[in-house]
């Protein structure tokens, strides 16, 4: 309740320091340019802030209403995280005018002027970067959250059988289909970019709603048509039981709907169990595990068995694990049991993040978890986190495109 008073009442005073960025940069310009900015930019925060507090203090009367609450999100998270930035640097220019009044003699016209345009500099960087926050949050919350990407990664394995040479096995994982309030279109052109990819398998996992299986109905025939040319696979991820503190009933009733909605997409779905792949005599195995999260929240089931899913499981030189949730590879996998390559998801990339040549990605989902997207190996064995095709509670993703991984697989 704290956090939520501080939003509530700190906010003005944020949008008050923030505009003292705008107000310095614009003395400058002409009246014609001057105030237009200036009212814009405090009536579009007032506004933006009165309706999303509103929205979210009755809440329980528009939560029926998918464009106010997406919109309550948006604006609130969008307005915030400008305003944020934008008085970062309107502080670091107080400080330096300030830092630059105690060091060097206030009268000094050669020292104030130097002072004054580091100051104006920083106050446009201000504005800047606001800008630039703001045009990044409108376009992941409209184009960016359905803005597809493919990312190809190869690996080599010594054990992999030589008839698998070339496997190719694409991923999508966190479709969260409630999300997308049955918009269609979108995500026809997802499958349609999966098909052409000709994957030898398609494996999903996990998530495949937010809370209710209902959500996940109207999309059966649309997700029916993802085409592999040896099998479709899956298995559940933590909001495949539902959401929130649920009865364990509850729980088990989601995960058996949503498994056999989940089947009549022409998936199979492993519950802790495997299937062995067979081709030219030679054999893999595919493991697919429950849910398994590690968390000291009580919210989602933790069913997840690898030991279980693999009893019976005939000698086999090379294993594919699916698992939802990341933590399980680092506390019951990595060194403790022989699977080569682990694919999981849940984590979404924290739906926003930057990608910088030469330095790496960095996401919001790094706060959380120490493998938030991509590939990890350690030694011979290899962890691929899935950046999710879906999205949750945020409608859009800012820099964390919606991914479709194409794991090819080679003969070392």
């Amino acid at each position: 309740m704290n956090a939520y008073y501080l939003i509530v009442y700190g906010t003005p005073l944020l949008i008050l320091y923030a505009y003292r960025a705008l107000h310095i940069t614009s003395k400058e310009w002409n009246k014609s340019t001057k105030w237009p900015a200036r009212v814009l930019f405090l009536l579009a925060s007032i506004i933006v802030y009165a309706s999303t507090t509103y929205i979210a203090v009755n809440r329980d009367t528009y939560r029926e209403n998918d464009l106010l609450m997406d919109y309550a999100l948006v604006g609130a998270i969008t307005l915030s995280i400008t305003l944020v930035c934008i008085a970062l640097f309107q502080l670091m220019a107080d400080l330096v005018l300030l830092g630059r009044s105690i060091v060097f003699n206030t009268n000094s016209k050669r020292n104030n002027g130097k002072t004054l345009s580091r100051r104006t500099f920083l106050n446009k960087t201000a504005l800047a970067v606001g800008g630039v926050m703001l045009g990044s949050f409108l376009w992941g919350t409209t184009k960016g959250k359905f803005g597809w990407r493919i990312i190809k990664n190869k690996l080599a394995f010594d054990n992999l059988p030589l008839s698998f040479d070339g496997l190719k096995v694409v991923q999508i994982s966190d479709l969260h289909l409630g999300s997308f309030h049955k918009n269609f279109e979108p995500l026809k052109e997802a499958i349609e970019l999966i098909n052409d990819l000709k994957a030898d398998y398609i494996v999903f996992t996990g998530d495949l709603i937010n809370e209710n299986p209902d959500e996940a109905k109207p999309w059966i025939n649309i997700l029916k048509q993802l085409k592999a040319k040896q099998g479709k696979f899956a298995v559940l991820g933590n909001h495949d039981y539902g959401w929130g503190r649920i009865s364990e009933d509850d729980k088990i009733r989601n995960s058996k709907s949503v498994t056999q909605i989940i089947r009549e997409m022409d998936f199979q779905v492993l519950l802790n169990e495997h299937r062995v792949l067979k081709h030219k005599g030679e054999k893999i195995a595919l493991v697919g595990v429950e849910n398994w999260g590690y968390s000291e929240e009580n919210w989602f089931p933790t069913k997840g068995d690898y030991k279980k899913s693999v009893e019976g499981m005939e000698d086999v030189p090379f294993k594919i694990l699916l698992s939802h949730d990341p933590t399980h590879w680092d506390h019951q996998i990595l060194d403790k049991e022989s699977v080569d390559l682990t694919l999981a998801g849940h984590t979404h990339g924290g739906q926003m993040g930057i990608s910088i040549p030469g330095l790496g990605e960095y996401n919001m989902a790094k706060m959380f978890y120490d493998r938030s997207a991509g590939l990890y190996s350690e030694g011979k064995q290899h962890l691929y986190v899935n950046r999710g095709l879906g999205y949750l509670i945020f409608p859009g993703r800012v820099g964390m495109p919606p991914e479709i991984t194409l794991h090819v697989l080679n003969k070392a």
